[in-house]
């Protein structure tokens, strides 16, 4: 991660995250389409996110991942989550408009990163929720000492480099076995074990009821 920040710096001398003051979960919820361990979808709840940021705050993501079964391959998750949630929140960040605040209309002036860098700031989002942009933030601060070492090209590839770090922590991510999941995801047959069940969860959000069967991924705000 260290190179994706010198990266940024190098190319936009001027370059500073934002302050991030609060904390804004964002729940996700792994469904089983069937039998199979590797056969599921996932749906994101980006409410308190969305609504933190429309009162102008830059919130730290905290990422909390409920399952049905936590017997998966971790590599293939870990690249379908970092999609599927770039996906989604660029989704978001679309609809929200210009007129909204915090994360969801902040960029870098001068750039057009976000268009060149498919999920850019997904990404970013990512990497500080996962503990792995913890040495971007702390070379914010070199910015003014920082510059024309680098080109866009230079940028790129060390984005690319970071996509694969964040799914490096993906795969190391905790997972929770949610009661309701798991009762989904053994439906049709025998069930697996329950260890790491949080037997205290909350009820499913209605949305997630609403769209078990829809065998596709999807959010919502």
């Amino acid at each position: 991660m260290m190179g994706v920040g010198k990266a940024i710096l190098d190319y936009l001398p001027e370059f500073k995250l934002p302050e991030m003051t609060r904390e804004a979960e964002i729940a996700v919820y792994m469904v089983h389409n069937s039998a199979g361990a590797e056969d599921y979808f996932f749906l994101f709840d980006f409410e308190e996110f969305k609504a933190r940021s429309e009162a102008g705050m830059f919130v730290r993501p905290v990422i909390r991942i409920f399952a049905g079964r936590d017997d998966f391959s971790r590599l293939r998750f870990a690249r379908q989550f970092r999609e599927v949630f770039a996906a989604e929140f660029d989704r978001m960040r679309t609809e929200a408009g210009e007129a909204s605040g915090g994360w969801l209309n902040w960029g870098i002036p001068g750039t057009n990163l976000a268009e060149k860098l498919g999920g850019f700031i997904a990404n970013l989002l990512l990497a500080i929720a996962l503990g792995t942009g913890k040495q971007i933030l702390n070379l914010t601060g070199l910015a003014g000492l920082l510059r024309g070492k680098s080109d866009e090209a230079k940028l790129v590839d060390e984005f690319e480099k970071t996509r694969s770090q964040v799914e490096e922590a993906l795969s190391d991510i905790e997972v929770t076995i949610h009661p309701e999941l798991y009762e989904y995801a053994y439906r049709d047959g025998l069930k697996g074990k329950i260890s790491g069940m949080d037997r205290d969860a909350w009820p499913l959000p209605a949305y997630v009821r609403e769209h078990l069967r829809d065998a596709k991924s999807g959010s919502w705000w």
